[in-house]
């Protein structure tokens, strides 16, 4: 019974060992900032709770949600917009103390978490760090760009015992600091909750809006200051919800661009002003309308058909539609923008810059695209007799526009002193409650039909 020989089968595992570290890190690590993700964070809070119950200490979940992501990443491209989440995950990482997590949510949505607290007030010089640390321009794409954050801080235990409550109220209090005007942290508070319920309730009650008859569009006219008579209209969604009663569009509408139902809804628009135009006509040989895009709608290639569709379902002509886009939908980086627009353009659609000077205006805009009318916001006619810097970039806009051969139209008129000045620089186009306010279809109708020109509202 002497082992003189034995034979030994070895396998070599380290391959299997380095692909199972894979598995499991990329189950547990975002892919893109390579920082925890969801499932991770969750496990991280809840043994941050359970250390936080043995030490009778305190911890902090900090919510961050970068202001304008959304606004970026469409109109920039998606591959800018994963560029800002990379460096601003590694900004984020810099700036907590050794031993806190910093993870990516989803989106645009960061979580730090913070143990060993004494009090909620040890949360404060991470949350302005984390608040400096967006202070410095982004290099993006070869461009600077400025980009904020809107923080939400919950407590434990006072604010929630469980993963789901922490990052509930958190989540609430940041909305409260976007609300509040962003780039700014809040300390939650039951109150907030409120704000947290009314969102849900309006997603909620979007749901089907199109189908129960919800929406409905209001005219404001545009009228050409030189004749004072109505040479067009804009169409204006408005939505009244049997459950919530009359929501405002600046409450309702980016909630329809983050879920997508901007897309259909803004299908039930085109059709809806168009046929209006049509009724319009009938009163008016020459009279127009001005529709508001998405730059969501511009993901869709068929777009340039389907307003084709529309204006031959409505029986109005081409030149009969002035189609209002932001720089939003130019920067959005969709290779068959700039074909549908020249399409639109050939083809006798006015294409219009709205909202001129809030965004990231560009005067290569105004040279590379087919525009034909420039708007500008009514955030700078509302102070050009009181503010020399905002008449004066009225003024300047007005005349770049005129050298560019570009109509100007001037939203928000409201007193006859800003009529005058517009006119004197030679405006073309006034809207605003000076003259009315957008009215429901019958009565805009009745409007036109008691003549082209306009009195004062």
């Amino acid at each position: 019974g002497v082992t003189t020989h034995f034979l030994a089968v070895k396998e070599d595992i380290t391959v299997q060992k380095k692909q199972e570290e894979k598995i499991l890190h990329q189950a547990n690590y975002d892919s893109l900032t390579n920082l925890p993700n969801r499932f991770l964070t969750l496990d991280r809070l809840s043994q941050l709770i359970k250390k936080s119950q043995r030490s009778k200490q305190q911890a902090a979940v900090l919510f961050l949600d970068l202001d304008d992501f959304k606004k970026i990443n469409d109109s920039m491209s998606h591959e800018v917009g994963d560029q800002l989440l990379v460096q601003a995950a590694a900004r984020l990482r810099d700036s907590v103390r050794d031993g806190d997590t910093v993870s990516r949510l989803g989106g645009d949505e960061f979580i730090v978490l913070m143990g060993n607290l004494k009090s909620a007030d040890d949360a404060y010089p991470v949350a302005e760090k984390l608040l400096q640390c967006f202070r410095n321009t982004f290099q993006l794409d070869g461009r600077e760009l400025s980009v904020t954050v809107s923080i939400g801080i919950a407590i434990y235990p006072e604010d929630g015992s469980s993963p789901a409550e922490l990052l509930r109220n958190a989540d609430a209090a940041m909305y409260h600091s976007k609300e509040q005007g962003r780039n700014a942290y809040h300390y939650f508070t039951t109150a907030m909750n409120q704000g947290v319920s009314r969102r849900l309730q309006l997603e909620e009650q979007l749901h089907g809006a199109l189908d129960r008859h919800e929406f409905h569009l209001c005219y404001q006219p545009m009228i050409d200051i030189k004749t004072n008579t109505i040479v067009a209209a804009e169409a204006l969604l408005r939505w009244n919800n049997v459950a919530l009663g009359c929501i405002s569009p600046e409450e309702f509408i980016p909630i329809t661009e983050k879920t997508g139902q901007i897309v259909s809804i803004g299908q039930f628009v085109l059709r809806q002003a168009l046929a209006m135009t049509a009724r319009c006509q009938q009163l008016q040989a020459e009279f127009k309308m001005a529709i508001n895009f998405s730059p969501l709608q511009f993901r869709d290639p068929d777009l340039l058909q389907q307003i084709q569709n529309a204006l031959k379902q409505a029986g109005v002509s081409s030149e009969s539609l002035e189609l209002e886009i932001t720089e939003g939908v130019l920067m959005s980086g969709y290779s068959y923008i700039d074909e549908t627009l020249k399409s639109l353009s050939k083809s006798g659609v006015d294409i219009s810059m709205d909202d001129f000077g809030t965004g990231f205006s560009s005067l290569s805009y105004l040279r590379s695209y087919p525009f034909s009318i420039l708007k500008i916001d009514r955030s700078f006619i509302n102070d050009i007799m009181v503010d020399p810097a905002d008449r004066e970039l009225v003024n300047a806009a007005i005349a770049m526009a005129h050298s560019l051969g570009i109509k100007v139209v001037a939203e928000g008129v409201e007193t006859l002193e800003q009529l005058t000045h517009l006119k004197g620089q030679g405006c073309e186009i006034a809207q605003g409650y000076y003259f009315s306010k957008p009215l429901p279809d019958d009565e805009f109708i009745r409007l036109l039909e008691a003549g082209p020109q306009i009195e004062r509202g």
